[in-house]
């Protein structure tokens, strides 16, 4: 299984105490609070996906940094991942002007009083996932610890002399296995012409075969739905059936409005069913994986 090894493409930390200072050009990553409240630490990185082969299915992403600093003194702490929705530059981000981040962590690690290994790893893999097959956007992860007690922990950033000590993404893939099929472009119809539905272009399953829809609502309305159908031919106008619920669409621009939903029942295709009021546009990317 082949495995690539990442560096950042941009990496740098932000500082609540100094809230308008950029600090793109120093050595260090720090997370958690350091001396009181209000002086927190966060670090945020970006790594590009480019050097995936377009065909390849990502099995394991481990994000691998290097402890220089532990200052963690009571109870073990969390550092979390957290993916970031907005673009931001190294040299310029700062903690006032720090891009938003998802709430929810993508990944988590445990850090306790003694002294780290010198290499910690934070398994990333289900966002890297998303980002490489066009579910996450891509704006990077922002690192973040305890930001209630002074347990500041550092790690290296690329700008270190030491290149041993730089952090990688450590990425695990199969390149052949996953089949792309061209973006489809659905509007939903007028409801005064005909039911308000629309469905997405057949594509074929096979024994070993895994569907996955890309799903996105290029809209403002806040009423479309989608739907997985699987089917016996390729035909549009032949009987589809049911497999299940319908899943709301966020609206356009509205953080997190794509959706990824996967199908490997026994049948010969598979498809997305779309409905919402009427003219609405949904924007589809199927893909396949033998598994």
């Amino acid at each position: 299984m082949p495995t690539l090894s990442l560096l950042p493409f941009q990496n740098t930390y932000i500082s609540e105490w100094y809230a308008n200072k950029n600090f793109g050009s120093q050595i260090a990553l720090f997370v958690s609070q350091y001396l009181k409240p209000g002086d927190d630490y966060r670090s945020l990185l970006y790594f590009s996906l480019d050097k995936i082969p377009l065909t390849s299915a990502i099995e394991e992403a481990i994000l691998e940094l290097t402890t220089y600093r532990n200052e963690v003194s009571g109870s073990p702490i969390n550092v979390t991942a957290h993916r970031l929705l907005n673009n931001w530059n190294q040299n310029g981000v700062t903690w006032a002007n720090q891009p938003k981040m998802a709430e929810t962590p993508d990944g988590v690690v445990t850090i306790f009083g003694e002294p780290p290994p010198e290499k910690l790893s934070l398994d990333i893999t289900d966002l890297v996932q998303g980002w490489y097959d066009g579910s996450i956007p891509n704006y990077g992860l922002l690192l973040k610890g305890n930001e209630k007690n002074n347990d500041l922990v550092g790690f290296r950033s690329t700008n270190y002399e030491d290149r041993e000590a730089w952090p990688l993404l450590h990425i695990k893939y199969t390149d052949g296995k996953l089949k792309t099929y061209a973006k489809e472009t659905l509007v939903i119809p007028d409801p005064s012409q005909c039911a308000p539905l629309e469905a997405s272009t057949p594509i074929p399953l096979g024994a070993k075969t895994k569907a996955t829809f890309l799903i996105k609502n290029d809209s403002d309305c806040e009423h479309v739905r989608v739907m997985l159908q699987v089917g016996y031919c390729d035909d549009p106008l032949a009987t589809f059936f049911d497999i299940g619920p319908w899943v709301h669409l966020k609206p356009r621009d509205y953080p997190g409005e794509a959706v990824a939903l996967s199908t490997d029942d026994a049948a010969e295709y598979a498809r997305v069913l779309v409905k919402g009021e009427g003219g609405e546009t949904v924007l589809v990317w199927p893909r396949s994986y033998e598994w």
